[in-house]
């Protein structure tokens, strides 16, 4: 102890004791523990403390606890937290940032209670202190891609809009919002359907139906109504977004206004000269296609969208600026419209820009046919830069793919959780029977795992069940297999392809491996952690209903119990 720490203790022999106490107590838990006398000056750290900040028990004790604090964190405290603290007793995760001996920062979430209960030392706070570095590092990362993420939503000139299943509207950008002429708050909590005519309200209605029962984006096209009275048509690519039960919580709206085209190819009928002013004009690239696929036309913009000058690009063939990988499809797309098999297609491929990148492009085509014989006798097309938008699809559908991943996974184990194991169940079932193949099952139980919780605590539990996972799944490791946890202490194990005494034997790699792991078990008769396994198999090839394949390997998991735990026992020794 040092001098300023015990200019506040007498030398009254109950006092000294009560301190010795505190600091041992401090000093060998594995947590950040440390407490302070009334002054706020360090009386005993944890070695965990010590350890994390880098400093030795005689550099910190006797010094003011705010001496470990940023400036920041400190005035902070001066200002908001002690205020509180004084007046309630006690702190709940107050953040702070704490310097290490070296100089890095750490984030912290720091809890503390004001022990009033010994007189003789007037008041101590006992405080633990969590580092949250980690944590704050993958939220500030989170925030930063939120925001860029945000940012490139704002940024494009498609509307882009989230709303319920109903049609409520909860996000639009701005780009939505300047179409509607209303500022982006007014036009959230609205519904969708104010803004389209009656007469298409059924068939938007239909369209949106249909959106919530596929997993993949639609297409769509119909009228709207802005405020201000005027129709527009709009082109719209419509997605379902689910949560983890594969509900529909929202419908995730890409639109541009079509309304332009629409009466371009109206307009088209009536006047190649109207046709050409509107093309000369637009944002989109518009371009015609000759019967050998030859550019007849290409309008201004294709400067903006492929960096080309329109007389470089007429007379060649747009096969020439296709990504090699998505060559074929466009071919095909074209040969659909020639051979008059579709009037028109829609088609999102690479092109290669003038510099040399590769952007991604949408295509609208349209088949020209020859007023006299009615024959195909060219394309033409509309064609726009979508990369930003491909990029936000991308990223959609990547974050889809790691919540389906999430929901079949066991949170605490790592291993499959028990609704993935019943879907493999039956599916494993369903072609053993069609190829005529053995499937076997495991059913694992953690022998006297209640005691084990009940005397070392539901953490160690925990770290107990995650340890007998890794194993399994170290030992059942054919691409076919499957390795669940099936609820609570208990594990299942799916083995295609494997009769009984197969299985039985590799239950006993397994029930040796856990044994291996020592993990010590005071309440078992074995002093170690143990399992019991029954196995089942469906006999000679011959096919097992699935209930009768569960039924069986518990009842061989109850005789291994019987047996007196830490055992294999088989279905077909139960079989008299």
């Amino acid at each position: 102890m040092t001098q300023t720490s015990s200019k506040h203790v007498e030398t009254d022999g109950n006092v000294i004791r009560l301190w010795a106490e505190l600091e041992h107590r401090t000093k060998v838990t594995p947590a950040m523990l440390h407490s302070i006398n009334k002054e706020g000056r360090l009386i005993s750290v944890s070695d965990a403390w010590l350890a994390k900040l880098g400093y030795t028990r005689e550099e910190v004790i006797g010094r003011p606890s705010s001496d470990f604090l940023t400036p920041e964190s400190r005035a902070y405290a001066i200002k908001e937290v002690l205020p509180a603290f004084f007046k309630s007793g006690r702190i709940d995760d107050a953040e702070y940032q704490m310097v290490c001996k070296s100089g890095q920062i750490i984030d912290v979430l720091l809890s503390a209670v004001l022990d009033d209960s010994s007189p003789e030392i007037g008041g101590v706070s006992l405080a633990v202190v969590t580092d949250v570095t980690a944590l704050k590092t993958v939220e500030r990362q989170l925030a930063v891609s939120e925001a860029r993420y945000r940012g490139l939503v704002e940024d494009q000139s498609e509307l882009v809009s989230l709303a319920t299943p109903d049609g409520v509207l909860r996000f639009v950008n701005h780009a939505y919002a300047r179409h509607y002429g209303l500022p982006p708050g007014e036009m959230i909590g609205k519904n969708l359907f104010d803004f389209v005519p009656e007469d298409s309200r059924a068939a938007v209605a239909a369209h949106l139906q249909h959106v919530c029962r596929v997993d993949h984006s639609v297409e769509d096209e119909n009228q709207v109504i802005l405020p201000n009275g005027e129709t527009r048509w709009m082109a719209w690519r419509n997605r379902a977004l689910t949560d983890d039960s594969g509900h529909v919580v929202a419908i995730h709206s890409v639109a541009r206004d079509i309304d332009d085209r629409v009466a371009a190819e109206q307009r088209l009928k009536e006047s190649e000269a109207r046709y050409r002013l509107l093309a000369d004009h637009g944002t989109d690239m518009v371009f015609q296609l000759d019967r050998d696929l030859v550019r007849r036309y290409v309008s201004p913009a294709c400067r903006e969208i492929l960096g080309y000058e329109p007389e470089e690009l007429i007379g060649n063939k747009p096969m020439s600026l296709a990504h090699p990988d998505e060559r074929p499809q466009v071919i095909l797309a074209f040969q659909a419209l020639l051979n008059g098999r579709f009037e028109r297609q829609s088609i999102i491929n690479r092109f290669r820009h003038r510099d040399g990148h590769w952007i991604w492009v949408e295509a609208q085509l349209k088949a020209l046919k020859d007023p006299k014989t009615g024959m195909p006798s060219g394309i033409i097309g509309t064609l726009r830069d979508v990369t930003a938008r491909k990029a936000i699809e991308d990223e959609l559908q990547d974050a889809n793919r790691r919540l389906q991943a999430l929901a079949e996974q066991d949170g605490l184990t790592g291993l499959s959780n028990r609704r993935f194991f019943d879907h493999a169940l039956l599916r494993e079932a369903g072609r053993a029977r069609e190829d005529k193949t053995n499937l076997a099952l495991l059913m694992i139980d953690v022998d006297w795992f209640k005691a084990f919780n009940d005397c070392y605590g539901h953490p160690a539990g925990d770290k107990c069940l995650q340890r007998i996972g890794a194993a399994i799944q170290h030992i059942v490791n054919r691409p076919s297999d499957v390795a669940a946890r099936y609820g609570g202490e208990e594990f299942a194990v799916l083995l295609p392809d494997t009769d009984e005494p197969a299985a039985a034997a590799i239950a006993e790699q397994i029930r040796q491996a856990v044994l291996e792991l020592a993990i010590e078990h005071r309440v078992s008769p074995n002093q170690k952690a143990t399992i019991s396994v029954g196995a089942a198999a469906s006999a000679g090839g011959a096919v097992t209903e699935v209930a009768a394949l569960l039924q069986n390997a518990d009842r061989a998991l109850y005789r291994a119990k019987e047996n007196g735990r830490n055992k294999v026992a088989r279905s077909a020794a139960l079989q008299i």
